[in-house]
């Protein structure tokens, strides 16, 4: 960090890069293994949409370059927004590696159009031995992973904060965790 960025507080941008991305595939083993999570088969990914004619044709071409690769029957892909008015590409599958791969596609298409900075977070659901998600997050703007567990007893917003931070120290040798723990944002209601 240089002295202005020092001095004033600010923070070089991380350089987005969905090739961290991959580090899921290699984790999802550790996660079977020694956390006893499965892969539950739903991935997403969030991003801030834009009015513009090009950025709504680039969603029109993803949404046809998903449903071609949907129709190799591994992956099913749907376009959602939720209540924020967040887009999303939502995609299921049994095949874990599929998943993570049609993940870094979408991304990779949308920052190579120039759309990095829509990408928001892309997230991975397991479940426990209850059936209970635990979502894995990759923020796109930091290059890291967190884990967000929402309590299964409670209607209202409450995560379990005791197994977010278990999860993480677990894995730290495995993903690139985010180290500032409010960055560690709740993604709630979410349809997977």
């Amino acid at each position: 960090m240089g002295f202005f960025e020092t001095l004033f507080g600010r923070q070089k941008p991380v350089k987005m890069s969905p090739e961290k991305l991959f580090a899921m595939s290699t984790a999802e083993l550790t996660l079977r293994t020694s956390l006893e999570l499965v892969p539950a088969g739903h991935a997403g990914i969030c991003f801030q949409g834009l009015a513009s004619s090009p950025f709504k044709q680039l969603q029109g071409e993803l949404k046809q370059l998903m449903q071609v690769a949907s129709q190799g029957g591994n992956t099913q892909a749907r376009p959602w927004e939720d209540d924020l008015g967040y887009k999303w590409f939502l995609m299921e599958g049994q095949d874990f590696q599929g998943l993570v791969a049609t993940v870094h596609m979408v991304s990779q298409s949308l920052l190579e159009e120039g759309y990095g900075a829509q990408l928001l977070a892309a997230v991975f659901r397991f479940n426990d031995e209850r059936m209970r998600p635990i979502y894995w997050i990759y923020n796109y703007k930091r290059g890291t992973f967190y884990p967000f567990v929402p309590r299964p007893d409670s209607h209202s917003h409450h995560r379990d904060n005791a197994e977010e931070l278990h999860l993480s120290a677990a894995m730290e040798k495995e993903l690139p965790i985010e180290k500032d723990l409010e960055r560690w944002f709740a993604l709630w209601d979410l349809p997977f």
